[in-house]
């Protein structure tokens, strides 16, 4: 067995993992079942709640993407056997090795000894997919949040006042209200960037926001309280607060870690108290 090859055409972009991955665990799809189930679970989005939708938003997302990836990875063989030959053209190592598993198979006199043989390049095998798929999760979780924000902001009535993606010194998650408004004055703008901790391209996205200038910028992070403990520091506050660059945190974090900080806010905070007073900022000006 070659074991490099293997990993090649296992980890990594467009490979065999990220194949099995591609309908079911898309980011948009897992945002779309979590939202499905936390709907049912607390009705409305309202100020009330808001921190708790997109805590739980967040969570039982990852418990939904943990159960998925399971029946993935014990389903992964039987894919593809099944798959297309053309499909599974594209993997010549995992062909030999499944070819020769099968083999040993076919040839066996003695099940003992055959699958004492045929358990260690399986082993392998599954190892290398495991990995993959750990790698997986710390990218996934960012891309999905944009989309529980952009749900709540939807339900919150915000629908028509942002826009996603647009590329302003760099990318940015949300830019409200537009970046026609934008091009016309920037001050008036609102920009929100989001990761999953500050450890993240933290640099990067500290560069990417302050580059901006002019516009009240935000950075989101989602992590759960246990996390922030240690990635959320006073120094990072402070070099945030430097640039104008309000971080937003589950409230419990605000409330526990920095209740008196103006540069730290909660999730209420930004939803039902900044965003508003932005707000009027965009609306057509009265004549």
């Amino acid at each position: 067995m070659n074991l490099e090859g293997l990993r090649r055409e296992i980890l990594g972009k467009d490979k065999f993992a990220d194949w099995l991955r591609s309908e079911q665990l898309s980011a948009k799809a897992l945002a779309q079942k979590a939202q499905e189930r936390i709907q049912a679970e607390l009705g409305r989005v309202n100020c009330e709640n808001v921190n708790d939708y997109l805590c739980r938003l967040v969570d039982v997302e990852y418990e939904i993407y943990l159960e998925l990836e399971r029946d993935i990875i014990e389903n992964a063989i039987e894919k593809f056997l099944r798959a297309e030959s053309q499909e599974r053209q594209k993997y010549p190592y995992l062909n030999s090795l499944f070819q020769n598993v099968q083999n040993q198979i076919d040839r066996s006199t003695d099940s003992t000894k055959t699958l004492v043989t045929i358990s260690k390049p399986l082993a392998q095998f599954y190892k290398l997919l495991i990995e993959s798929f750990a790698q997986s999760r710390k990218t996934r979780a960012g891309g999905s949040a944009q989309y529980h924000v952009e749900f709540i902001l939807d339900k919150l009535g915000y629908e028509g006042f942002y826009e996603r993606q647009q590329v302003i010194n760099g990318t940015v998650d949300f830019l409200f209200p537009s970046l026609k408004v934008w091009q016309k004055d920037r001050r008036v703008c609102t920009v929100l960037s989001i990761k999953r901790t500050l450890r993240e391209r933290y640099k990067q996205v500290f560069e990417e926001l302050s580059a901006t200038r002019g516009p009240t910028l935000y950075l989101m992070t989602t992590q759960s309280e246990s996390e922030a403990q240690k990635d959320i520091t006073t120094e990072k506050v402070q070099r945030l607060s430097t640039e104008n660059i309000y971080l937003v945190v589950r409230d419990i974090i605000k409330q526990s870690r920095f209740p008196q900080e103006e540069y730290v806010l909660g999730f209420t905070d930004f939803f039902c108290r900044d965003l508003p007073h932005l707000k009027e900022k965009w609306l057509p000006k009265q004549v």
